[in-house]
């Protein structure tokens, strides 16, 4: 049996072999977009309400009536599940470019997709990769991404306090070796792409995790 190190060093190995593809270059005529990104629970949508930017999601509102979210999340065949919350991604970067704020804070982006799906199954993410491929340069990323990290156990921690649909659906990710396995993908990330910057969200309080990513978008946007 492989033991979870092995496991998590084979999926890096793997990581290692995929290149992402070559998207479009930032769009200098609408907002500046700050990505927050990480594992379920561990604080993205806090830390998007405590910094006090303009934010949204990062899939556009009319991809998330209750039904159908729950639907593409639980019961579409994965594919399917990817094309849809990418879509949304997409479809979110082409609204705010018509937007007057100077910069928004975008809880999630296309790349939460990839994580997800990358953390299920390498195979999975390459099959994206090489649809994406073709049409890459029409895709507009974030400006910058802060990727929150914390432990298995925090995590779990902070989505047990949660109720509902959003409990639900986040403990669907909530084990040991999916977040190792997202944690990887977001290091990947951070190799392929020089704008990814990673926050310490553990042990510290959302005012303080909040102080640090402001400094960070500071050096890097129009405050």
């Amino acid at each position: 049996m492989t033991s979870p190190a092995n496991e998590r060093e084979l999926h890096r190995l793997g990581l290692s072999r995929l290149v992402l593809p070559s998207f479009a270059a930032p769009d200098s005529s609408g907002p500046f977009i700050v990505a927050l990104e990480g594992p379920n629970g561990v604080g993205k949508t806090t830390l998007a309400r405590a910094l006090q930017f303009p934010y949204c999601l990062g899939t556009a509102d009319a991809w998330f009536t209750e039904p159908f979210k729950l639907r593409m999340i639980r019961e579409a065949e994965w594919f399917a599940s990817a094309m849809f919350f990418l879509s949304g991604c997409f479809e979110q970067m082409r609204v705010l470019r018509s937007r007057q704020d100077k910069l928004v804070v975008m809880d999630r982006s296309l790349w939460s997709t990839l994580a997800v799906h990358g953390a299920d199954s390498l195979e999975r993410l390459e099959l994206l990769l090489a649809m994406l491929r073709p049409v890459s340069g029409q895709i507009r990323v974030p400006h910058l991404t802060l990727v929150l990290e914390a432990s298995i156990t925090t995590c779990q921690s902070r989505i047990g306090t949660k109720t509902g649909t959003a409990r639900v659906l986040d403990e669907l990710t909530a084990n040991a070796a999916f977040h190792a396995r997202e944690q990887e993908f977001y290091r990947w990330l951070s190799r392929q792409r020089s704008e990814v910057r990673f926050l310490d969200a553990d042990q510290a309080p959302p005012e303080a995790v909040a102080l640090q990513a402001r400094k960070l978008i500071c050096q890097h946007a129009p405050c």
